[in-house]
Parts: C-alpha cells; structure tokens; sequence
C-alpha cells in the first residue's frame, strides 16, 4: 500500500514537475506557451494513454507489481535524462519517453488494490492511494521549487529522477502479487483463457455507467490539468510571485486539502450510503461541479492569498472524487479485465483532458496577448473552468444505470 502510494505520487509529480519549473526553463530554452501546451499535453498523453492499453492487457495475465515496478524505474530514468535537454526537441522525446513509462502506473495499482483489500476496506485504500498526489503537493512540489530556485531547474530533475529510480526497484524487489479477484468470487483465470479484447471493450462501452463516468472524468481533467499545469505561470504572471513562492504557497495547500479530501471521501462516503447508496453517485457529482467553481475563484481572485482558497477549495474535491469514480469504476468492471478497463478509461480522459486542457490554454494565451497581456491567461484559464462544470450533470445521469451495469459485471464473470 504505502509503495503503491509513492508510485502514484511520482507518477503526478513527474508529469507536472515541467509546469512548476516551466518559467525559468521558458528562459533558459526560449520555449513559447503553445509548445509547453504541446509538450505537456500531445507529446505526453499521446503515448501514455495509447500505451495503456497494451499494458492493461499485460498486467490483467501477468504480474502486475514487474509491471509497475519496470515502469515507474523506466519513467524516473527518462525524468533525471530530463536534466540534460538541450532544446525543445529533447525535451520533446524525454517527455514522450516518459509518458511510455507512466502508462504502467494507475490502472495496475488499481487492479491490485482490488485484491488486497476486501470491498468492505476498498473506499479507505482507495483513498490512501490518491493521497499520492498530497504526498506530492504538500512535500515533493515546494522541494522541487526550492531546488530549482536555488539551483536551478536541472537539478529539480536529477533529483526527482533519481528518487524515482530507487523507488521503483524498491517496488520489484519488494512487493508480493496478491490473488486476481479473490474479492469477487472469480476463480484464477489461465492467461490464455482471458476473455479477448473485442469483448472486453463491448462489455465496458455496452455499460452505460462506464460511458457517462468517463465523460464526466474527461470534462473534468480538461479543467483540472489546464489548473496544474499553468497554475505557478498564473501567479508569476497575474501575481507577481517566482516559482519558489508559487509552490511554497500553492504547493503545501493543495497537499494538505488533497490529502484531507482523500482521506474523508471514504468514510463520508460510508456515511452517508448507510443513508442512500445513491451519495455513491450524489457526492462525487457535487465534487465535479466543485471543482470547476472553485477554479474560478482562483482566476479571479484580487490577491494570491485568496488565490490560494480557491487552490484549497479545488484540491479539497478533487481529492475527494477520484477515489470516488475508481469506486464506481470497479463495480462495473470484472476483475479479469479490470485492468484493461481502468487503462481504457485513463486512455479516454488523458487524450480529451490532458490535451484539450493544456495544450488549449497555450494556445489561447498566445492568440490573445496582444489584447490583455500578461492577463491572457486568466481569460484562456476560465473557458477550461466552465467546461469542468459540466462534469457534475454526466456522472449524475451516471448513476441511474450503475446497479445494472454492476450486476452485469457479475453475471458477466460467472460466464
């Protein structure tokens, strides 16, 4: 649990470690926004979303612990080689490079969550899972920021990379594979007996659960990526901060709410079904609308300290909602195929979130600074923070057909 937990958080971290540090490598490059939209977003997704797919279908026959343990040393490896990019191209293959590597990261965790702990104890691990991204907002973002302020943006990168790598071998050497669906009542399926993969996908796009929940996530990471990725560039350029008081700001914040959302997202969530099971779908609705308001506030705030409540307010039900969408997700998904699912699913919300978000903001942020500037940001930033709000309507329709889809996803097992 607790290796899985640092996985996860470097698998954020790393990602987003170039949009903290993207102001002084913007200096030190010559780079324009548009192509650190690029970069974050189409070289990045591109192969990490594709790639989970083949991936999802290794980790559901063999062992997923080699899976995330090869990956996350492969990433970290291509994250310290990020240190010695001499130009917008390197920078481009490092990313890609890298983006390869974090494909073997969330959908086997997942997977193997499901089998360490029963459905009972589910909602708490998943919620210890996601306070990976706390872990690296509240400690390994202001580091970061320190490092590259102090030593510059190089060395952030050595640093990162190298921590990763020892992590990763830590997890191969270390880890135990636990039983596939021993939770669920599936017997051990042979690696040449796993259903193939033109049923596994008509079995989850045939849910209509899966369908809503994936769109509802898509909408909200094209507003949650844009936020961390041209977060710390909007308090330089709207706030007048530098990176190392951006993330000593922002950094600790986001953490400590993540960490909280995460944490009470289980049990409030155990709370409030023993009252209606339809909270498994009411709470993470309120989230999503959450969210994407709460970026608002950020955007238009007058100063950063009240900048940095709308950060909190954001984080807070972020943290909340992806425990609870995996939660949602698993029930309509057989554990033999369970992996393949979660890989499809990141797939779907990376190309439509994590590009679109990203990629649009820099691109607007160029077209409009001849008109308002170093303000441009903030009117490119609100177009992706309504599109988020509408992630709350989706996965409320959601919920109308996920007690169907989840006795489809056992009758489909017992097959």
């Amino acid at each position: 649990m607790a290796l899985l937990t640092l996985a996860y958080a470097f698998n954020f971290f790393d990602r987003l470690l170039i949009s903290l540090l993207f102001p002084l490598i913007q200096k030190d490059l010559g780079l324009t926004d548009t192509e650190l939209g690029l970069i974050t977003g189409v070289v990045f997704v591109l192969v990490y979303a594709i790639l989970g797919i083949p991936v999802g279908r290794l980790a559901d026959r063999y062992s997923r612990k080699v899976i995330i343990g090869v990956g996350f040393t492969f990433w970290s490896a291509m994250t310290f080689a990020t240190g010695f990019v001499g130009n917008v191209w390197h920078m481009m293959a490092t990313r890609f490079l890298m983006g390869a590597g974090e494909s073997a990261g969330t959908p086997p965790s997942t997977s193997m969550l499901s089998d360490l702990f029963d459905q009972a104890r589910r909602p708490l691990a998943f919620s210890i899972l996601v306070t990976g991204t706390a872990i690296s907002s509240l400690v390994l973002t202001p580091i970061a920021g320190w490092i590259g302020h102090v030593y510059g943006w190089r060395q952030a990168y050595f640093a990162a990379g190298a921590a990763g790598m020892v992590l990763g071998l830590l997890i191969l050497l270390t880890v135990r594979e636990p039983a596939r669906g021993r939770f669920d009542g599936e017997q051990a399926v042979a690696p040449e007996d796993k259903p193939p993969l033109r049923a596994s996908f008509s079995f989850l796009f045939g849910r209509r659960t899966f369908v809503l929940a994936t769109i509802a996530a898509a909408l909200n990471t094209v507003s949650f990526h844009a936020h961390l990725v041209w977060g710390t560039t909007f308090m330089l350029r709207v706030h007048g901060l530098d990176v190392a008081q951006s993330a000593a700001l922002i950094g600790p914040i986001r953490g400590i709410t993540n960490l909280v959302g995460a944490i009470a997202s289980g049990v409030m969530l155990g709370w409030l079904q023993r009252r209606d099971e339809r909270w498994g779908v009411w709470l993470p609705a309120c989230c999503f609308v959450t969210v994407g308001v709460s970026q608002f506030l950020f955007l238009f705030a007058p100063t950063a300290a009240l900048a940095s409540v709308g950060v909190a307010i954001s984080a807070l039900a972020e943290g909340m909602m992806v425990p609870l969408m995996s939660l949602i997700l698993v029930r309509v998904m057989p554990a033999r195929i369970r992996t393949f699912g979660m890989a499809t699913y990141v797939l779907i919300i990376a190309i439509v979130g994590q590009i679109v978000g990203p990629a649009g903001v820099g691109a607007l942020n160029d077209a409009l600074a001849s008109i308002w500037h170093e303000e441009a940001i903030r009117y490119s930033m609100s177009v992706t923070a309504l599109i988020g709000v509408l992630a709350g309507p989706a996965i409320f329709l959601a919920g109308k057909h996920l007690r169907k889809d989840a006795q489809a996803a056992s009758a489909w097992s017992a097959q």
